[in-house]
This record gives structure tokens, C-alpha cells and sequence, in this order.
């Protein structure tokens, strides 16, 4: 038995797929969906999602957001999402630099650095 994940982000729907397994990067860890998992509501984190399909796996990096699982169908609302292979390790580096120069006087400011770190540390780990 399979389950469905449909990705969307604002501009699209970024994937839509079939798997036998789904790994979803949610923000306190990582969550396993097969077929015949209880419904839920998630907070994402920014970190690799994982799908096994019949044709092998496949890996994306997500950009935070939320999930949703009902009925055999996994629905990602994200801001965007990559394939991981077309993630750069240099990119994704140079990003986290910047984020740890980035200044954080303010709550507000505070609040900006702790999501680009986890941005451009989730895309690091997602690029290895």
C-alpha cells in the first residue's frame, strides 16, 4: 500500500508523488509516515524530506513550513523546496557566515539570525 505526498509552496505545487515511506523533517525531529498512520498536524523544521518510491528514493530539502497527514495522504506547506542534489555545500556555507554575522541586538533581530541559522545549517546537512 502506498500513501500520497503533494508538496506546495506558494507559487506552486512543487511535488506530487507516491511512496511506500515518507520521512518529514519536523521542527523537534524526524517523523516516519507509512500507510495507515493516524492523522496529524506538524510544525516543520529545515531539513531533508524523505520519500521511497517504487522507482528508488528521492530527497528534498524543505524550508520549514507545516504537514499534514490524513487519509493516506501527506500535504507539505512550505515556503520552498529543493532536490537535495541540486543543493551547493559552498552555498550553503557561505550562507551560514553570514547568518553568524548577522546582529541580533534586538528580539526582532534575534528572531531573524536564529531562522537563518536553521535555514543554512538545515541546507549544510542536506547537502552532505
Amino acid at each position: 500500500m502506498s500513501i500520497r505526498c503533494v508538496v506546495v509552496t506558494p507559487e506552486r505545487t512543487e511535488l506530487d508523488r507516491e511512496a511506500e515511506f515518507i520521512a518529514l523533517p519536523m521542527f523537534d525531529g524526524e517523523l516516519g509516515v507509512q500507510h495507515g498512520r493516524a492523522p496529524m498536524i506538524g510544525r516543520l523544521g529545515y531539513g531533508v524530506l524523505r520519500l521511497q518510491t517504487t522507482a528508488g528514493p528521492e530527497r528534498y530539502f524543505v524550508d520549514g513550513g507545516f504537514a499534514q497527514v490524513e487519509q493516506d495522504v501527506v500535504s507539505v506547506l512550505t515556503a520552498r523546496t529543493i532536490p537535495v542534489d541540486m543543493l551547493d555545500t559552498d552555498e550553503a556555507n557561505k550562507a551560514l557566515a553570514e547568518a553568524l554575522e548577522m546582529p541580533s541586538d534586538t528580539p526582532e533581530l534575534a528572531q531573524i539570525k536564529d531562522t537563518a541559522l536553521l535555514r543554512a545549517r538545515g541546507q549544510l546537512r542536506a547537502s552532505r
